[in-house]
């Protein structure tokens, strides 16, 4: 809590608190993906933790896509700390409706912002339109390791003692479900990774 009271709020929660996770998430999706070069987005970005981790560790070019003004505004000033203005670029959109050209992107990641989309299969839709042949998209809620989680989770509880209840709804297998019958309507091979640290749900387009 900051001195009135209230809770610090998502930027400085997605900054400080789940700082630790992006890296290990990062670095996990592209050893299992092999994907190092092209086009990335990172969708519902937030203050694009995931795509700057992202971007340390590739050759990417990295747009980091929110539906919030004031989120572009802050990933494009936490790019610029991290050295990596123009290699990470804000972008104001909706996941719904992506203003992108088909078969564009080479890797898609979102961490955490799917539990707030409107109409999955729409958004499903629309990812899977952009994804470029041999590209992969991870959508989902994972925390890098069952360590991190713990930890994390730790922390939120002293700011929001509903914390455990909001997340175990958001990582519930009623979201799970949906996901994967998004996935599925999208005519792509899509596989589930899942274990103590949350899941993700893996769209792959074939080349």
């Amino acid at each position: 809590m900051d001195e009135k009271g209230k809770s610090p709020g998502f930027p400085y929660i997605a900054e400080h608190i789940f700082a630790p996770i992006y890296p290990v998430i990062a670095a996990h999706i592209v050893k299992e993906s092999r994907i190092k070069r092209g086009i990335c987005l990172d969708l519902g970005c937030g203050i694009a933790s995931l795509g700057i981790a992202v971007a340390e560790i590739t050759n990417m070019q990295v747009y980091g896509v929110d539906f919030s003004k004031e989120m572009c505004r802050l990933s494009k000033d936490r790019a610029h700390r991290h050295c990596l203005s123009g290699k990470v670029v804000p972008l104001q959109a909706d996941v719904h409706l992506l203003p992108f050209r088909e078969n564009c992107a080479d890797l898609i990641v979102s961490r955490g912002s799917v539990f707030f989309w409107k109409d999955l299969p729409v958004a499903f839709r629309e990812i899977s339109r952009i994804l470029a042949p041999g590209g992969q998209a991870w959508i989902g809620g994972g925390f890098g390791t069952k360590e991190l989680k713990a930890m994390i989770s730790e922390k939120m509880v002293e700011i929001d003692p509903d914390w455990h209840t909001a997340s175990k709804k958001r990582l519930s297998s009623e979201n799970l479900r949906a996901m994967q019958e998004a996935g599925r309507q999208t005519g792509i091979p899509y596989r589930v990774v899942q274990d103590d640290s949350g899941f993700w749900v893996v769209l792959s387009k074939d080349e």
